[in-house]
């Protein structure tokens, strides 16, 4: 794929933001045990930036930090990692290391790091980084979950929002090079929303979480809306659906855009047609709200690099 690209780590997070409850218990049950549930989680987002400032790579992570209370009173924070990419990288362990000793350093709590691998090498399980010489050693390990390992009869069967995250995950993987094939297991994960007996909230947002996901050429996205509008009318069903939703948030992207666009060609006059390209490409509406709101930019060529910074990356 070249144009249309699959974003993984956008809703990986956006996922687990929101469903944090149902991850731990879907991923990690065994810890789920551990937490006391009724007091909330607490989202680090800010300290997150913080452990993760100086990672140099081009590579998309979906990183999120909770800090959570177990049933014996300690206090603890949780790293969850979600590795993206599809091929071996020798330098995960150790970033992996890094990250929970600098999460260790922030307030000196406890810190379980957690990691989803998302590719498809069956031998790649890293689990532990350590250095040391004679009786000087250091050692971390993580837990780790392989995506690959799971059944899918077993997904089917779930009731836990992540194994249709997970199903989507793994169907998007598969259909790389085929996108008609994408849409018709986008069309299959989508119809099976309606199946499980979920409520109006969380089938809007596992729908955003597979559009999002398994990105489609213009012409099989509106393939797909076809069917979804047919599907709801057969059914008689049409309050569920999402796709008004998601035309309404396509149209402000839209609006945005224009006028990010018209905005720079009164400070700069005429601007490159790759530079108006690029713009198109950018899907994040926080963003785009934020360079309307604080148009400070003071060079296209700063411009330029911040919006290629917000671009989505190959799969």
């Amino acid at each position: 794929m070249t144009e249309i690209t699959a974003n993984y780590d956008e809703t990986w997070k956006a996922a687990i933001g929101e469903y944090f409850e149902a991850f731990i218990k879907f991923f990690y049950p065994g810890l789920y045990q551990k937490i006391d549930w009724s007091k909330t989680p607490i989202s680090l987002d800010k300290e997150l930036e913080q452990i993760t400032a100086n990672s140099h790579t081009e590579k998309r992570y979906a990183d999120k930090l909770f800090q959570v209370w177990l049933l014996d009173k300690i206090e603890i924070w949780i790293l969850i990692h979600i590795e993206i990419q599809s091929q071996y990288d020798k330098e995960f362990p150790q970033r992996m290391f890094i990250y929970n000793y600098r999460a260790f350093d922030l307030y000196h709590k406890p810190v379980i790091s957690l990691a989803i691998l998302g590719d498809e090498n069956q031998k790649w399980r890293p689990y532990t980084y350590q250095y040391g010489l004679g009786n000087s050693e250091v050692s971390c390990k993580f837990d780790i979950v392989k995506l690959i390992d799971y059944q899918w009869s077993e997904l089917e069967q779930s009731n836990n929002i992540f194994a249709i995250v997970v199903m989507a995950h793994l169907k998007t993987k598969a259909t790389t090079s085929n996108l008609s094939l994408r849409e018709q297991w986008k069309w299959n994960l989508i119809r099976s929303l309606y199946d499980r007996g979920l409520n109006k909230v969380d089938i809007v947002n596992l729908f955003k979480f597979i559009d999002k996901m398994m990105s489609l050429t213009k012409e099989l996205q509106q393939k797909l809306i076809s069917k979804i509008d047919e599907y709801e009318k057969e059914t008689k069903m049409p309050f569920l659906s999402p796709t008004e939703e998601l035309a309404m948030e396509k149209a402000t992207r839209t609006t945005q855009r224009n006028n990010i666009i018209k905005l720079l060609q009164v400070k700069f006059g005429n601007i490159p047609e790759s530079l108006i390209n690029n713009i198109n490409q950018i899907d994040d509406i926080p963003f785009l709200e934020q360079v309307i709101s604080t148009m400070t930019i003071t060079s296209l060529e700063e411009f330029t690099n911040l919006v290629i910074s917000k671009l989505p990356k190959s799969e």
